[in-house]
């Protein structure tokens, strides 16, 4: 046939149909395939059809063989965007480095491309996150799904959102004429194309998104995958969110085996990352904890991994985490194939900034001020602080929140919280301390926190004290700031304020901690409100005392109690006298904490303070029962339990179960001592406050001992002494490795019992700790010891346990016998 060189395969079939005069039908028939097949051959929608439908369509055709031969050249010729069939701009292409971790990612997008209905699909996601790399990863792995091809631009140097149509004409290989703007030249070479069109890094053209629309509207087989840190908006679009990659869970970072810490997916990355730096790096069991932080203070982002990881040439991890406090100065010299806002983590940031208005600017520079997460209504107290517009605070945080440089979340028990990833803070803090307002800012989160926790005593009243721990754990990050920030800027009464606030939390959750804030900002408190004083004074000796440091408690009650007395305070004077009388119980006088607590009873019950009398009667009877009236110690128990009652207090009922159960087992009641043990047990399980969770275990595995069940009451005592090591809690960890050595002399380990019992004397004598109603138990025990090891061997063993410290001393107790 004349004229049939050349020209394209849809065009030959449909010249030589209507040559034969068939229509679609009748030619679908002769050959045996179907009308649709014949139709989208004929409008080029499906291109390169198999040799056995070439075969077939020139026998129903009835092609001559020189018309057969052109036919069968034309049907080989693919579309001229087919080959390569994946086309990258020169200044973006795969990296040669391997691709990890994102394996689900990579197939749940490919999934989301081949459903019917995807026309957009946007990956959205934090700076840094690599969203780059996973859709060239994509393009490179769906090239086979489009017939036409794969087509990716790239669009971070296009400023002009006009200009979007003009980048992706330059990558489909046309030239700009007169006659057809970009987009509609685009529009006609796209028409009749099964393409995927990647659009990377489209966040800062946004008001371009309509001639994508537009552009797939005239398409009908086109499909683009864009990246942007925001979604578009636009019909049609489907957002997918790329989080960065995930981090280790505490039983990995845990797990003997090394190889299951580097499985997780940002451990990999940066394992391969450093192997490459330094071949040979690989991870060890002393390195894995520098690297698994290493990653979590990353966030998982790709990008920071990358930069971190070639660090290793020069520094070991552990050093490397050590400077992450200046991490945007240390991730830096990423790979010269990378865009140049890829090069370091402070490009990128200043980057995803600058697309930002003002406002959401300041929002970020102020929330950069909050440590771990910031609830709203602080961040709100803050903004308005700096006479920003509260009004405008959900709107803005919004804008942060869709471009990825903030995520929201609700905490359990607690008001909405706001986090940023640690770089993202770590660049806002910069950036509040060029723009001259972090003096405001920290001192209005000071001032916030002060406020906060100063509600605690008020609130917990009705509330109850379990809800209020749970929200201090979970702002314990920006206590410590707050902390941190009042004693570098002289700011001792508000810094004390807040250190004293947490008197209750430091002394169930960290009493070391809460110590040394109050013993640092109490060095600089000459001109502090007396009152406040005094009340620090006497919180650091009642936290001092329970650390087992008995001078430096006795002198700050004793000043504490000159202070009150000055300022007629006759509460902080009863106060004082209690606490004095559990110091002179923790040190075996009995007589002497009974006299100070009764009368430190009798000032309370006068003022009408039931949340200090309850805690008064609670510890008289204790030391009431160690004097051997424990008739009168129950009465007392039960009086405190009911007051607790009455205050919804779940942290002193749990308590009066705790000393009301070990009383019943003194006195030869043990079904029902047991009882409330274990539902102090429970309770403070719920409660997660580790000294009523530690004292209730101890008190059981006593029980359980008396039975001769070794085995469960050596298991009670180990969970014990760590809960009671994670609170400094001496004399709880010295009763608890003493309970071991009786466990290790009870299953012949008879050595090894001899090493616990000379660590737990070192650590707290038994006649001034809790286990002191087993000083005889143990002495006999010991004497057993020291007859069945021979004098000379057990003062041996026992000055070996002697010298170990508190750690050390929890490590030997731990390990299996």
């Amino acid at each position: 046939m004349e004229h049939s060189q050349g020209r394209a395969f849809s065009e030959l079939l449909s010249m030589h149909r209507g040559a034969a005069r068939l229509t679609q039908e009748e030619l679908a028939e002769r050959s045996g395939l179907s009308v649709g097949a014949i139709s989208l051959l004929e409008r080029g929608l499906r291109t390169a059809p198999r040799p056995a439908t070439i075969a077939r369509l020139a026998a129903a055709l009835k092609l001559t063989p020189g018309d057969r031969r052109i036919f069968s050249s034309a049907a080989r010729q693919r579309s001229p965007l087919a080959e390569p069939l994946l086309v990258m701009p020169p200044d973006l292409r795969v990296p040669q480095t391997k691709f990890i971790g994102r394996e689900r990612e990579l197939a749940d997008i490919k999934a989301l491309l081949r459903r019917p209905g995807t026309r957009l699909l946007t990956l959205c996601g934090p700076p840094g996150a690599g969203k780059t790399r996973l859709a060239l990863e994509v393009a490179l792995a769906a090239k086979d799904d489009y017939p036409d091809g794969v087509v990716v631009v790239a669009l971070a140097s296009v400023t002009d959102p006009a200009r979007i149509m003009s980048a992706v004409m330059q990558a489909f290989r046309l030239t700009e004429t007169a006659r057809q703007t970009p987009l509609e030249a685009v529009a006609a070479r796209g028409r009749d194309l099964q393409l995927l069109l990647v659009l990377d890094n489209f966040e800062h053209l946004m008001a371009g998104a309509h001639d994508l629309v537009e552009l797939l509207d005239r398409c009908p087989r086109l499909q683009m995958l864009v990246t942007s840190q925001v979604a578009m908006r636009v019909r049609g679009e489907q957002a997918f969110a790329v989080p960065p990659l995930r981090l280790p869970e505490p039983d990995e970072e845990r797990a003997a085996r090394l190889d299951v810490l580097a499985s997780v997916p940002a451990v990999a990355l940066f394992l391969d990352r450093a192997g490459a730096a330094l071949p040979g790096f690989g991870i060890s069991k002393k390195n894995a904890t520098a690297v698994a932080t290493i990653c979590r203070r990353l966030d998982g982002l790709p990008l920071a991994l990358e930069l971190a990881a070639p660090w290793v040439r020069l520094l070991p991890p552990q050093d490397i985490l050590d400077q992450l406090d200046r991490r945007l100065d240390l991730l830096v010299s990423g790979p010269r194939d990378l865009p140049e806002r890829q090069r370091t983590m402070r490009a990128t940031l200043d980057w995803s900034y600058g697309l930002l208005d003002d406002e959401p600017r300041a929002l970020l520079r102020r929330l950069s001020v909050f440590h771990g997460s910031a609830p709203l209504d602080g961040l709100e107290y803050v903004c308005e602080s700096a006479a920003s517009q509260s009004s405008r605070l959900l709107a803005n945080l919004a804008v942060l929140v869709d471009h990825g440089l903030a995520s929201r979340y609700a905490a359990p028990g607690g008001p909405p919280r706001v986090m940023l990833l640690e770089s993202v803070r770590e660049y806002g803090r910069e950036l509040l301390a060029v723009d001259g307002e972090k003096q405001s800012a920290a001192g209005a989160h000071l001032r916030y926190y002060t406020s906060l926790v100063a509600s605690f005593e008020r609130e917990a009243r009705t509330a109850g004290r379990v809800p209020w721990h749970n929200r201090m754990k979970y702002e314990l990050d920006n206590l410590r700031a707050a902390l941190s920030w009042g004693a570098e800027q002289g700011l001792v009464e508000e810094g004390l304020q807040l250190a004293v606030a947490m008197a209750d939390f430091w002394n169930y959750n960290g009493r070391t901690e809460g110590l040394s804030w109050l013993t640092r900002l109490l060095a600089m408190s000459a001109e502090a409100d007396q009152g406040t004083v005094a009340k620090a004074l006497r919180i650091a000796g009642d936290l001092a005392s329970r650390l087992g440091d008995y001078q430096q408690s006795v002198a700050g009650l004793r000043e504490s109690m000159r202070l009150y007395g000055e300022l007629g305070d006759r509460l902080g004077v009863a106060e004082s006298l209690r606490l004095l009388g559990d110091v002179a119980g923790a040190q075996g006088d009995n007589g002497k904490a009974v006299r100070l607590l009764e009368d430190a009873v009798v000032v309370l019950r006068d003022l009408g303070q039931t949340p200090s009398l309850a805690t008064a009667l609670s510890n008289l009877g204790v030391y009431v029962s160690r004097s051997g009236d424990r008739g009168r110690a129950g009465v007392l128990y039960d009086e405190a339990l009911t007051l607790y009652q009455e205050l919804n207090d779940d942290f002193g009922i749990t308590l009066c179960l705790i000393n009301g159960g070990h009383q019943a087992y003194l006195a030869g009641d043990v079904r029902l001592a047991e009882s409330r043990l274990r539902e102090a047990v429970t309770t403070g399980r719920r409660l997660e406050t580790p000294y009523h969770l530690a004292a209730a275990l101890t008190n059981l595995s006593d029980i359980y001992r008396d039975r001769g069940q070794v085995e469960a009451a050596c298991a009670g005592y180990q969970e014990a002494m760590a809960l009671f090591s994670a609170i400094d809690d001496r004399p709880g960890v010295a009763g608890c490795v003493r309970c071991l050595a009786w466990g290790a002399w009870a299953t012949g380990h008879t050595a090894r019992a001899a090493i616990l019992y000379g660590a737990a004397e070192a650590l707290c004598p038994v006649r001034v700790a809790y286990d002191v109603d087993d000083a005889a138990l143990h002495a006999g025990v010991r004497a057993s010891l020291e007859q069945q090891l021979g004098a000379g061997p057990f003062a041996t063993a026992y000055e070996e346990g002697s010298r170990l410290s508190m750690r050390e001393a929890v490590a030997e107790a731990s390990r299996p016998a």
